[in-house]
């Protein structure tokens, strides 16, 4: 499953994963499957012209000491950020990889199934899946949790906290027209790192959605920086470069190698013929939804 920080989240990200995804309400046919996002709706541009007379004032910030020390690593020249995605719909846990180096960035989420994720080489948008063995170089880049957090200001609150012996929590929510979003982080009481934090999405009528991300490592280092190179694309299918006749036939291919019927493309308003026009995100979401019901093996 490629988790698109689907939504409901902080950012506006192709409601894209690497959840990862990744990563319901709101979601395209590319996400079924997947956990609900991290990314809210982008903020409503201010065209007002502001009074000159008068001074602007900075607004102030409303993070908290602990998360913005996380966030002084992750807005560095270099990070390593590692976790585990968990929630109640998940199959499986899903492990999470993100690396920044300059302007460089690599994301990857991997579970049973394989590997899926995005690299910006700072000339390109690489999406990869290594189910598929597919990629396309029209990509988006997935925007981060803690550094969404704090760069929309998100003011604390404390609906729900739920710290361990040992631990501080520092809680945040987005509060959206028709949903609400609480980030629960908890952090170590003796050293200060994080140890994981929970995204709640809450919906008038729905229950609660809650993921958790389990953190095993965020430092300000990376260690192999060839995991910037795009060389990986030698050894995968570049499904953008694909002709529409080529991509209906490469999409049917492999839709018969996982067991997809045609009454399941039905079912997702589509049919043979939409496969000339579909998008790299739509196509690998038929594919993850009806592969993971069967196990994730082609016939």
């Amino acid at each position: 499953m490629f988790i698109k920080y689907r939504f409901f989240s902080l950012f506006a990200a192709a409601v894209l994963a690497m959840s990862l995804c990744a990563c319901g309400g709101g979601s395209s046919s590319s996400q079924t499957g997947t956990p609900k996002s991290t990314v809210k709706p982008p903020v409503e541009a201010d065209v007002s012209v502001p009074d000159e007379s008068e001074p602007s004032e900075p607004p102030v910030s409303t993070i908290g000491e602990h998360l913005n020390a996380a966030y002084e690593i992750m807005s560095g020249d270099k990070y390593t950020f590692k976790c585990t995605l968990t929630a109640d719909d998940l199959a499986e846990p899903v492990n999470i990889e993100r690396y920044k180096s300059g302007n460089k960035l690599y994301q990857s989420q991997q579970t049973s199934l394989g590997k899926r994720g995005f690299l910006s080489d700072g000339n390109k948008v690489y999406e990869f899946d290594y189910l598929t063995y597919s990629y396309t170089d029209e990509g988006a880049v997935l925007p981060d949790v803690i550094e969404s957090v704090v760069k929309e200001n998100l003011p604390q609150t404390g609906s729900h906290i739920k710290a361990k012996e040992g631990e501080v929590v520092e809680e945040y929510t987005y509060m959206g027209d028709t949903f609400i979003t609480v980030y629960d982080f908890y952090f170590d009481e003796k050293n200060g790192s994080l140890k994981r934090y929970t995204s709640t999405y809450s919906v008038e009528g729905n229950d609660d959605y809650v993921e958790t991300r389990t953190v095993s490592e965020l430092s300000s280092s990376v260690g192999d920086e060839g995991i910037f190179s795009p060389s990986f694309t030698s050894t995968l299918t570049d499904f953008s470069a694909f002709s529409s006749g080529d991509r209906q036939t490469y999409c049917s291919d492999l839709c018969q190698k996982f067991g997809i019927t045609e009454q399941q493309l039905v079912s997702n308003g589509m049919t043979n013929e939409s496969f000339k026009k579909i998008n790299y995100d739509d196509f690998l979401g038929l594919i993850y939804r009806y592969s993971t019901k069967n196990g994730g093996k082609a016939k």
